[in-house]
């Protein structure tokens, strides 16, 4: 689809929605601040300095907003309204000087060879030779670092931009070097490298200035050439014009950042199109988004906060949280891929922020995108099982031997049938996956983390194209002493049975090697070791020993070691920064 840079534009300026009254206050503030100014007879720069403070952290926000939704686009533009505004400075210089009349400065009106001590811009105390040097030295670097950052790009203006820059600090570079180290050429003129430069006027002029450099060595050039005043207020317009023409073609290729982290493989065209018809919402803490049962009607990525997932007991109306979003993750997708109503009543935990897709944006960003459709089944997949699980139900991954098949609208429905048919006060009773003494690679994976990314794996379907048949859960041999909850991290809400005499909890992976025979408690977290924590069974109870983990495990907040510590009823075992499990002796 066509996208439209003045849109593009706008919702790059838009950023974080500000409160009205926030606005108010610091128009008032500004407001107040200029008024004291001209009240007490400070100096213009002073006034303006007074008048711009307030708006600084209102416009810091939307800057910070803009980088965590835009990324580099966020700085790009910084640099832009910073040159505008250097610009704008020189704009009031030039208009000093046209009007300002002052024979004992000068000062005698608009003159392409004049110039005017008096005509200083707004910020005149900035009006110095090592400011103009840092300033320009600044917007150079930046016109490097957005050149090689927007290296890939078909940009003309970009390497402009960054032509007229180096030049302008070569001129600045000369004036710099000889005010700092030979003044009195800079004063009075001079030689410099053999050319004789007549005046202090001449030398301030600098390289390309009347009478500077150039026009020295060059005369017939000399009368085309301008005095400092004009000349700089030249240079800078011609490292802004490219600037804002590469800026404009630069937004073209913008999208929220948000979007790429959680489906990774749409195209970057795909990603401009679905940017462009998303949606910035906020809800309050404690804010329902929507309730189980109501229509599905959007897809929401969260950018800022986390959200609980609510499931209710058709039964008994109780609300119990099945999983905890955060950054990253989405929602929404069940309901409108399966179109039905929604699946789970979804509550902020905090103060959220989240991108929008409209159901019908979302359904054809996927049609569009074979590997982002896949990606999105894979994560619904193990949220079907997941919260068949948490209520005793066996739903398996069981579409089909092809790796390529995703879940269709029929498919959805029948999952989500058997979901309302069942009582969810069973979550206490059958198990979302049992660790027993029978090798892990002959049980199907039923664990999985609702809050998923499209990268976690997919539940394992079968090898063959025959409907799968669970394998018998063998004897427990006395050994079924205890159940393991995760209550906190990107696998929370799993429920695991203890029913071996040692087991290993650990983070899942492909090349996870652990004892065929010995059963492993596989956790989707990054941060859990591949072999984090071993437990094992002795005559008066459950023992917990750390496997020397890098993020270290914690028993009722003190840190396990190598010897093994008794598991008592209610004990809270932390693994890494996020993964809290629950231990229950059954």
């Amino acid at each position: 689809m066509a996208v439209s840079t003045f849109s593009q534009v706008g919702r790059l300026l838009r950023g974080r929605e500000v409160q009205f009254r926030a606005v108010v206050i610091t128009a008032l503030a500004s407001y107040l601040a200029q008024l004291i100014g001209i009240l007490l007879h400070w100096p213009l720069w002073a006034i303006a300095l007074a008048t711009i403070l307030p708006w600084v952290p209102l416009f810091s926000m939307k800057v910070l907003w803009t980088s965590k939704h835009y990324g580099f686009m966020a700085l790009y533009l910084v640099i832009m309204i910073l040159q505008a505004g250097h610009v704008g400075e020189h704009v009031v210089q030039v208009l000093q000087f046209i009007f300002i009349y002052n024979p004992a400065h000068s000062c005698y009106g608009f003159s392409w060879y004049g110039i005017c001590k008096d005509a200083h811009g707004v910020f005149g105390e900035l009006d110095r030779e090592t400011v103009h040097f840092i300033w320009d030295g600044l917007i150079l670097v930046a016109c490097i670092v957005v050149k090689v950052h927007f290296r890939k790009s078909k940009n003309i203006w970009l390497t402009l931009a960054l032509v007229a820059a180096a030049i302008h600090q070569a001129e600045h570079i000369f004036l710099f070097g000889t005010f700092l180290f030979d003044n009195n050429f800079y004063q009075n003129g001079g030689y410099f490298l053999g050319i004789h430069i007549a005046s202090g006027y001449g030398a301030q002029n600098g390289v390309m200035g009347h009478d500077g450099l150039v026009g020295t060595l060059i005369p017939f050039l000399n009368p085309i050439l301008p005095a400092r005043i004009p000349l700089h207020f030249i240079y800078n317009t011609f490292v802004l014009i490219p600037m804002l023409l590469g800026f404009r073609k630069q937004v073209q290729y913008i999208y929220d950042e948000w979007l790429a982290k959680a489906l990774p493989n749409l195209t970057e065209e795909q990603l401009i199109a679905a940017t462009v018809q998303s949606e910035n919402v906020k809800f309050a803490p404690d804010q329902i988004v929507f309730r189980q049962g109501d229509p599905a009607d959007k897809f929401y990525i969260i950018t800022k906060g986390q959200v609980d997932v609510l499931r209710q007991d058709e039964k008994t109306g109780q609300e119990i949280q099945v999983a905890r979003l955060s950054e990253g993750q989405y929602f929404g997708e069940i309901g409108i891929l399966g179109r039905t109503g929604r699946t789970a009543t979804i509550k902020a935990v905090s103060q959220v922020e989240c991108l929008t897709l409209n159901r019908d944006v979302f359904k054809e960003m996927l049609v569009s995108s074979s590997a982002a459709y896949k990606d999105v089944d894979v994560v619904l997949r193990r949220r079907l099982v997941h919260l068949g699980a948490i209520q005793g139900l066996p739903i398996l991954d069981s579409v089909n031997a092809d790796p390529d098949t995703v879940l269709k609208t029929r498919m959805i429905r029948d999952r989500l049938k058997m979901l309302d048919g069942a009582d969810i006060s069973e979550m206490y009773g059958r198990t979302a996956s049992s660790v027993t003494d029978t090798p892990t690679h002959l049980l199907p994976i039923h664990e999985a983390d609702y809050g998923g990314r499209a990268t976690a794996t997919v539940a394992e379907r079968p090898i063959t194209a025959t409907p799968p048949v669970t394998p018998p859960v063998p004897s427990n041999n006395g050994f079924h002493r205890g159940v393991l909850l995760v209550r906190t991290g990107p696998s929370a809400g799993l429920r695991f049975d203890i029913n071996a005499p040692r087991i290993i909890v650990g983070r899942r992976g492909s090349d996870s090697s652990t004892d065929l025979f010995v059963p492993a408690m596989m956790i989707d977290d990054g941060r859990v070791s591949r072999q984090h924590l071993e437990i094992v069974a002795r005559p008066d109870g459950l023992y917990a020993r750390d496997l020397g983990s890098a993020n270290g495990t914690w028993l009722n907040g003190r840190q396990l070691r190598g010897e093994p510590v008794h598991l008592e009823n209610g004990a809270e075992i932390q693994l890494g920064p996020d993964t809290m499990l629950n231990f229950r002796v059954r």
